[in-house]
């Protein structure tokens, strides 16, 4: 069996592989490990350091053979240089290296006697204190080799202390178990068949390494001072375990004890041992959205007995009160006016203002007025089309518009004012590639940031009327754009946001590209950004513009991609923010260390893969069906092995009985999400989206009245917000 690659492989491989053959043979041969002489599984460790955060121990154990003729050739299998013993690991005394593994539940008794099996021991190298306990599992998520265990001892918060053993074999089994003792954490690898060679086994072991350097090498662990204890409080709980998990779970691994103040009858109140896991208490507290909302937010958490060091939210029309609950409680937050001007899609139009080109009206009668005027109002407003109408409150593009002619205006303002009760803002429509620009700042300074692109949706055609909408059908991660316009991407958003005052937290951009270089455009068969043709090169410099500001993170269907495919996790970084906890925010949103296609392009470092979320919109309006009795993203992968292993992340919305609508409040209502990935190229995970979205099924009877629609969403909270209700 030959090893598999990975693409982008270093130059320097072919001769690091052949020192190392050198090595590991004479390591073999010359040095075996010290252990009783009927212990029937020969050993090889190696200690190597791996940077200058960690060295790590691979250990391999082989099936029961003669040392000396196992390398006798190695470019033979290992199962052509000896039989395998018939000694079963039950009936052999255990190893203390084997020992200390079945302490911390690895190299169960299960394993087989027939294969090499691989442990990778972590090992910091300098003394501190954790900054979250799932770290491994975090850092080593999609690895390219498949992992069957992961022991990660260290509680959050507690004092480590290194061990730091010589670089090269390792001799003892006893030094090997007291490496299994003293580890931040332990992983145990898929067991490889005995066909593979000794050759084939180097490149694997050379390969794991250089893996784990990419994702471990600028990533610390420990902080080199104590962690304080804190407790958050979230204003709004999540409305169901998938839109909430990834929160909660983040909160427990960094040591955060989370506090939900939420209303009457929301699904963490009652005290069970499950709810329990997932918060430390619940502040049942009157959240109707009036002018007590703050004082009563206020007085729940200073009632609570034990003191409180952030509050923070993921629900838009709750960050004005958010940041006032804050303020008045001296606990970190951004300024009230920030927030105030971010959720007023008017007031933020205006950061960007085209002269007579933006305004605000809210209702016909009042839009009728200011076109009678001739311009005379609102900076002398005049029409230009295509223009945008929407809600100056709204999200997931509920109620969008695209206005090409005067007759549609009125019934643009129309939808736009239906909706939330608000005004609906009239502004441009910036033409060009839409983009995320996502972000994570300290004090004004750039710790992350990544730009996501957004393929053209229904009201981007050059036949889109008003009626067509803006929801997404799928984002591609990381962004196409050359280095320079996406530098121009998040230094302009990054300058909009901190001369609000947004200094410190993660935020959530939407903007376009105008006059970019790159277009969207059918080749090979893919509809992608490309470069345009010389004729259609613009005339002036690429322009970012704003569309709108989110004040948190992504919503959790893009929040998780990005934790997948950079190792970044927005809701820790945002809990951390509101805690005011600067030394962890700097420390844990460090992306990987991998560098896609042409590795001189630093705006593609930090992705480990290409990949696409893709959105399933609802094909009909009905009740959901589950004719297999599977949920459709599992039958999709049971129905389809050839996708299965690219599909990292598939999350359904629906399940039976569930009634759908094609349309909820003006965009499209969605049934699922599935994350694809690949190690190859942009063009093939786009490839890979498309087959999905065309091979994904749901079964929907129509049985369902015009009235009766479902949302992906609950109406006060981030757009993204997964869950049927």
């Amino acid at each position: 069996m030959a090893v598999g690659t990975f693409p982008g492989e270093r130059a320097s491989l072919g001769h690091k592989l052949t020192s190392s053959i050198s090595s590991v043979t004479s390591t073999f041969t010359q040095q075996p490990l010290s252990r009783p002489t009927n212990l029937y599984r020969p050993l090889f460790g190696e200690v190597i350091p791996l940077c200058e955060l960690y060295s790590i121990a691979n250990v391999v154990v082989f099936p029961s053979s003669s040392q000396s003729s196992a390398l006798q050739n190695p470019s033979q299998p290992y199962s052509q240089h000896n039989g395998i013993g018939s000694t079963g690991f039950r009936s052999a005394p255990p190893s203390p290296f084997i020992e200390a593994l079945q302490t911390i539940g690895l190299g169960s008794p299960s394993w087989s006697a027939s294969a090499i099996s691989v442990f990778t021991i972590v090992l910091p190298t300098t003394n501190g204190y954790v900054t979250r306990s799932d770290f491994l599992q975090l850092r080593l998520q999609d690895f390219p080799y498949k992992i069957l265990r992961t022991h990660e001892p260290l509680r959050p918060l507690q004092k480590y202390s290194a061990t730091c053993p010589a670089p090269g074999p390792v001799t003892s089994e006893h030094d090997l178990a007291t490496l299994v003792e003293s580890a931040a954490g332990v992983v145990q690898w898929e067991d490889l068949p005995t066909s593979v060679s000794f050759v084939d086994l180097e490149i694997y072991r050379t390969r794991l390494t250089e893996e784990l350097r990419d994702r471990l090498h600028n990533a610390p662990w420990l902080s080199s001072t104590p962690i304080p204890r804190q407790r958050v409080a979230l204003i709004r709980g999540r409305p169901n375990i998938t839109a909430g998990g990834p929160v909660y779970r983040a909160a427990k691994a960094l040591g955060l004890d989370l506090v939900i103040v939420d209303e009457e009858g929301h699904w963490l109140q009652a005290d069970t041992e499950e709810n329990k896991m997932h918060r430390e208490a619940f502040l049942v507290t009157d959240m109707t959205e009036d002018a007590g909302v703050v004082d009563r937010i206020i007085q729940s958490i200073v009632s609570y007995p034990l003191p409180i060091h952030g509050v923070f939210t993921l629900s838009d029309n709750f960050f004005v009160a958010v940041a006032q609950v804050a303020e008045a409680l001296g606990l970190p937050t951004s300024p009230v006016a920030a927030f105030e001007t971010s959720v007023d899609k008017y007031r933020s139009r205006l950061l960007q203002n085209v002269p007579g080109q933006t305004a605000r009206v809210h209702n016909v009668r009042e839009l009728e007025s200011l076109l009678a005027s001739g311009g005379n109002q609102q900076a002398e407003f005049i029409p230009k089309f295509p223009l945008i109408v929407k809600p100056t409150k709204g999200w997931s593009s509920e109620c969008v518009s695209k206005v090409n002619n005067l007759a549609d205006l009125a019934t643009a303002v129309q939808k736009a004012t239906s909706r939330h009760g608000s005004a609906a803002v009239i502004e441009p429509f910036f033409d060009g590639p839409e983009m995320d620009v996502n972000f994570v700042l300290l004090d004004g300074e750039i710790l992350f940031s990544e730009i996501a692109d957004e393929p053209p949706c229904d009201a981007d055609s050059s036949a889109a009327t008003v009626h067509s909408t803006f929801s997404p059908e799928a984002l591609t991660l990381p962004s196409a754009l050359p280095a320079q316009e996406q530098d121009i991407a998040k230094s302009t958003l990054r300058d909009i946001l901190v001369n609000l005052g947004f200094c410190t937290g993660v935020f959530h951009v939407e903007a376009r590209m105008v006059s970019s270089t790159f277009e969207y455009r059918k080749q090979d068969g893919v509809i992608d950004l490309v470069l345009k043709h010389a004729k259609s090169l613009p005339e002036s410099g690429a322009e970012c513009k704003l569309i709108e500001i989110n004040a948190r993170p992504p919503g959790y269907r893009v929040t998780v991609p990005t934790r997948h495919t950079y190792g970044v996790d927005y809701f820790a970084a945002h809990m951390l923010a509101a805690a005011g906890d600067k030394n962890r925010l700097r420390l844990t949103t460090r992306p990987y260390s991998h560098v896609l296609g042409d590795n001189t392009n630093d705006s593609k470092r930090g992705a480990q893969y290409w990949s696409r979320l893709v959105y399933i919109p609802a094909p009909a309006a009905g009740t959901v069906q589950w004719p297999s009795k599977l949920a459709p993203c599992e039958e999709l992968k049971r129905r389809r092995p050839d996708l299965a292993d690219k599909i990292v992340l598939g999350v359904d919305y629906c399940v039976p009985g569930d009634k759908v609508n094609l349309y909820t409040d003006g965009a499209r209502t969605y049934v699922a999400h599935l994350l694809v990935v690949n190690r190859e190229s942009r063009r093939d995970v786009i490839k890979l989206g498309e087959e999905v979205q065309k091979a994904f099924t749901i079964d929907i009877d129509g049985s369902i009245s015009s009235k009766t629609e479902i949302s992906d969403g609950e109406t006060d909270v981030d757009p993204d917000v997964e869950g049927c209700e």
